[in-house]
């Protein structure tokens, strides 16, 4: 087993699209898992119905933006928000809302269909005036009326806007005190996730889950993100087939910590910090160990996952409303038989509704954002780094690749997604499971 060379571009942007198609293909089997009915198959119904998707995402958001500047510290001091905060509208918004509109049309388009076929169908009730301002201005998760209508995934956009308004605050942090600042991101989510539990364990779920799930509470997992670029850099070249093996046994234990009731029912979030040594070492392997890297840098994992975006936008009414018609038309039951079809032919129409999106407003959107400049221009003089978050040898100030790595595959809009519960509609409001 050998080690990949952090600084190589395309592998790393390449197998950073390969975690991405990872994350969603988590999400898409969670989904149409629950609409089959939830069948009880060993082992795979136990991996698939585990609360883990959102919290990959997040450390994968944290990862990708953190990216540029665990390979080039100096970067920190020219980090400039306005512009990073036009280029992540200019990527993630219309792309949104194309989803808002496919999710609320779909349901009155297939109605249409089904009358123009002779066959019964109710009209659809439309989205009211604060469904929809909420989900426009990524405010909904801040309504628990609100928060999973339209499209039960989409509470996450408003998580994924907080964890974007958050992080200048740790990049203005970190530019003066390096990985403390890191840390102390941590910490103050952990604070937060305590005073959540301690002041609001009575509430009902969706005021706690909403509260915890908020961009403050998920900030450890963004930070293990973050972490684990700047590890990746420091270890690469260095990793050895002992130390892999090493890593994985650590993964096995995170899962085990963040998955067994035995290691909840205290208001520290344990769970949060086994998720997230779990994908941030995952991260890590990536980064470092070549045949991992090859693994999700196979040109059909990585074309899906720089899709991922648009696929996770669209996945979940299109798969309620297959599996509906699986049902009452072609009178397939609920079970193992169903959920074979939706990871077959589901996936095939996912993804050709995901395709469509991706090329007619996607692509475009990347290529919108990558017009506006990274960041301000460097100082006249070497800018100090921070002796705290030094990068490896391969990687230096020259190389373009830092700034592509967020913006060639679209790393940073890293969809973090839901785990939205039961078999019902994408836009009931149900309570995630075990959140």
């Amino acid at each position: 087993m050998t080690s990949a060379p952090a600084g190589e571009r395309t592998e790393r942007i390449a197998s950073i699209d390969g975690l991405r198609a990872l994350a969603f293909l988590l999400v898409f089997a969670f989904h149409s898992w629950q609409f089959a009915g939830a069948p009880d198959i060993p082992v795979i119904s136990t991996v698939v119905a585990q609360n883990i998707r959102p919290d990959f995402f997040v450390v994968l958001t944290g990862f990708v933006l953190f990216l540029p500047f665990a390979r080039d510290p100096s970067r920190l001091g020219r980090f400039s928000t306005g512009p990073y905060l036009k280029r992540r509208l200019r990527r993630i918004v219309l792309p949104y809302y194309a989803a808002l509109a496919y999710a609320i049309l779909l349901p009155q388009a297939l109605v249409v269909l089904m009358k123009g076929l002779g066959r019964e169908a109710s009209w659809q009730p439309w989205p009211s005036v604060g469904d929809l301002l909420s989900h426009l201005t990524f405010t909904h998760m801040f309504f628990p009326q609100y928060w999973s209508t339209i499209n039960g995934s989409l509470w996450t956009m408003a998580l994924e806007m907080q964890l974007y308004l958050l992080f200048p605050l740790v990049m203005l942090a970190a530019a003066r005190w390096g990985l403390r600042a890191i840390f102390g991101a941590i910490i103050v989510s952990v604070l937060f996730r305590i005073c959540v539990d301690l002041f609001l364990g009575g509430a009902e779920f969706d005021v706690v889950f909403l509260w915890a799930a908020s961009g403050l509470g998920r900030l450890t997992e963004f930070a293990f993100g973050m972490l684990a670029a700047v590890v990746g850099f420091r270890v690469a070249g260095r990793v050895r087939p002992p130390h892999a093996l090493a890593v994985l046994a650590v993964m096995v234990v995170a899962y085990i910590v963040a998955t067994e009731p035995f290691f909840r029912g205290t208001v520290l979030p344990i769970r949060d910090f086994g998720l997230s040594v779990l994908f941030g070492s995952l991260i890590v392997l990536v980064l470092t160990v070549r045949p991992v890297a090859a693994a999700f840098a196979w040109r059909p994992v990585s074309w899906l996952g720089y899709r991922s975006y648009s696929l996770f936008l669209i996945h979940q009414p299109t798969l309620w409303y297959l599996s509906e018609f699986l049902q009452k038309f072609l009178r397939v039951p609920e079970g193992t038989g169903l959920l074979a079809l939706l990871w077959t032919v589901g996936f095939a129409v996912v993804l050709g509704v995901g395709q469509v999106l991706f090329v007619t407003v996607e692509r475009p959107c990347i290529t919108w954002a990558k017009r506006v400049p990274s960041s301000r221009a460097p100082a006249a003089g070497p800018p100090a780094a921070p002796a705290s978050v030094s990068p490896p040898g391969p990687a230096s100030a020259e190389e373009p690749a830092a700034a592509s790595v967020i913006e060639a595959p679209g790393a940073a809009e890293v969809p973090v997604t839901d785990t939205d519960a039961g078999d019902g509609p994408p836009s009931a409001n149900r309570r995630p499971p075990g959140a």
